[in-house]
């Protein structure tokens, strides 16, 4: 969801590529200069402060999927209003940790009726259509008790509630699937087996 070589996608998604390491390095090494700089006397301030521009578009960006700055605030442990000053641009210098606290919080903290991008979802719905299930089915297993369910889903929106609900059943019917192909493999293997003594 963010570009690769910043620190937010290596602090927010845990994104591990050669660019993301590098960043969250550059800013540990610019950290940790200046802290021994303070050490030796070198520097008056005890902890440095740093610019908000990236927490600023993560704060935007978790907006955009659903995530307030009520279930921000809660997650990171600090007030709403000091969450709410960083997202408007109005704080421009917060201290790393506060950065850190923010930036921890992924997507998953959105409030279950908050309104989210359902492109993923229905990425998940034809990903279980192509493998077999139908519409009523997932329908039903969602939780329609209709005697004829049907998907009920908006084109391009979709509450996080049932975003999670989407992408727990992918899960579950995903595994059945991968098993199932697990089984007969095995399956398939025994009876070649028990060809070749045969033969």
């Amino acid at each position: 969801m963010r570009d690769h070589g910043t620190r937010a996608k290596y602090v927010a998604e845990k994104c591990r590529c050669t660019d993301c390491r590098k960043a969250n390095s550059a800013y540990r090494l610019t950290r940790d200069r200046h802290l021994r700089r303070v050490a030796y006397g070198l520097e008056e301030q005890i902890y440095p402060f740093a610019g908000a521009t990236e927490t600023r578009e993560h704060l935007q960006w978790l907006e955009s999927v659903g995530v307030g700055s009520r279930a921000v605030a809660a997650a990171a442990g600090l007030s709403r209003s000091a969450v709410r000053l960083i997202r408007s641009g109005t704080r421009q210098q917060i201290r790393p940790e506060t950065a850190d606290k923010i930036l921890a919080v992924g997507r998953s903290k959105a409030a279950p009726g908050a309104y989210i991008d359902a492109k993923n979802s229905w990425e998940l719905i034809a990903d279980l259509l192509a493998h077999g299930h139908t519409k009523k089915g997932i329908a039903r297993a969602l939780g329609s008790i209709a005697m004829t369910p049907q998907l009920q889903l908006r084109p391009h929106q979709i509450s996080a509630g049932k975003a999670r609900q989407i992408k727990q059943l992918h899960r579950q019917l995903m595994f059945r699937v991968i098993e199932d192909r697990r089984l007969i493999a095995e399956a398939r293997a025994h009876y070649r087996a028990l060809e070749k003594e045969r033969a």
